[in-house]
């Protein structure tokens, strides 16, 4: 077996490190920068201290603090034009996955010409993109180390992925203090989200050793410390496990990528407009299940993981120990079923068509999708 693992430029890791942002933005000898994040950590402040730090080593800079959840095409264009007008060397996202993910489009758009449909797909950015710098502000998405981007298109309403290896960050500046206030339904939805991306790359087809080595690592800390910072959001302990297990994810996806729960996630977050982390974990239970005998020891040390007990039990029987413990934390964490989201038996074959459309996550699942097998599994979930 022969494989490339690409990675992020370097890992800052620790409580209180984006307070050195400015040093860490100076030392790849930028002066001018772009800030992109959402309104609510612009207006509350809770990014104050990261641009006292570019203040500081005086680093020009310019906000963008208008990033949409599932960021929209437009938000990605007008920071493009920011980025033009001010000459900027380099941009920061600053927020979850939506913010980091706007930073990446414009980041690539800024050395590669319009439109961006053409680089939707896998590898197909032709010049490295402006380089950028990532703060994740939640313990989730792991959007900081990954290589794609995300973005809704305005007019279709349509998620689309540009991922490629010229996109990556110069640095991931991954600081716990910054989650510690985070509400408990985000932590729910971001940390399920962490944990389903370590668990989709332990599984899927394209596992290495070498991914394997993260997904594992993130889903020993998630499994351990979910619970607690979700029950106990100031418990420190709990978050910088949360943040790290995040982050380790996100490097696992790098080498391995998603499957069938993103997948089939897509097209209730595009219709009844869905937090990411949310649909993902209302699924993953029926995905787990119909894939359990495909890897069955690796569904079984999951389970074992996330605290079920398989003593005994068979390698498939205890693999489907797996999905009962992903019910388990949904029923802890208040995650909804599908149809309390306004999903309707109406809409699952046009989602099931909409699941076999996708040429990136349904081949890289551990056991063939047909549309009947994604009929059967909304409706397991309804």
């Amino acid at each position: 077996m022969s494989y490339r693992y690409a990675m992020v430029g370097n890992i800052y890791f620790g409580a209180g490190v984006s307070k050195t942002t400015g040093e860490i933005v100076a030392t790849e000898g930028l002066k001018k920068v772009l800030v992109v994040t959402d309104r609510f950590l612009y207006d509350n402040g809770i990014i104050k201290d990261i641009l006292a730090s570019l203040e500081e080593k005086g680093i020009e800079y310019k906000v963008f603090a208008d990033v949409r959840p599932n960021p929209l095409l437009s938000n990605v264009l007008t920071c493009l034009d920011m980025i033009k007008e001010m000459g900027a060397e380099g941009c920061i996202g600053i927020g979850g996955g939506s913010a980091i993910d706007c930073t990446k489009g414009a980041a690539m758009l800024a050395t590669n010409p319009l439109p961006r449909d053409q680089y939707i797909g896998k590898d197909l950015v032709p010049n490295y993109s402006l380089p950028f710098f990532t703060i994740p502000t939640t313990a989730g998405t792991g959007s900081e180390c990954t290589s794609g981007s995300i973005i809704v298109d305005d007019a279709t309403g349509k998620k689309a992925g540009v991922l490629s290896k010229k996109v990556l960050s110069r640095a991931a500046i991954v600081d716990p203090e910054l989650v510690a206030s985070l509400p408990q339904k985000q932590t729910a939805a971001t940390g399920m989200d962490a944990l389903i991306h370590a668990v989709e790359a332990y599984t899927n087809i394209n596992a290495t050793e070498l991914s394997d080595m993260w997904s594992w690592k993130a889903i020993e800390l998630i499994s351990k410390n979910l619970r607690q910072a979700y029950l106990k959001g100031s418990d420190m302990e709990a978050r910088s496990g949360m943040s790290l297990g995040a982050t380790c994810a996100g490097m696992a996806l790098l080498g391995a990528g998603c499957a069938g729960c993103h997948c089939l996630a897509y097209s209730i977050e595009n219709k009844y407009h869905i937090v990411h982390g949310m649909a993902n974990a209302s699924m993953m239970p029926y995905v787990t299940r119909f894939n359990a005998i495909a890897k069955p020891e690796k569904y079984a040390k999951v389970a074992e993981a996330l605290g079920e007990n398989i003593q005994g039990l068979s390698a498939y029987e205890a693999a489907l120990k797996a999905a009962d413990a992903f019910e388990k934390l949904n029923e802890l964490f208040k995650i909804p079923k599908i149809h309390e989201y306004g999903v309707t038996e109406d809409d699952i074959e046009a989602f099931a068509d909409e699941a076999m459309a996708n040429g990136r996550l349904r081949p890289q699942n551990p056991r063939t999708l047909t549309k009947e097998d994604c009929i059967a599994i909304y409706k397991a979930a309804f």
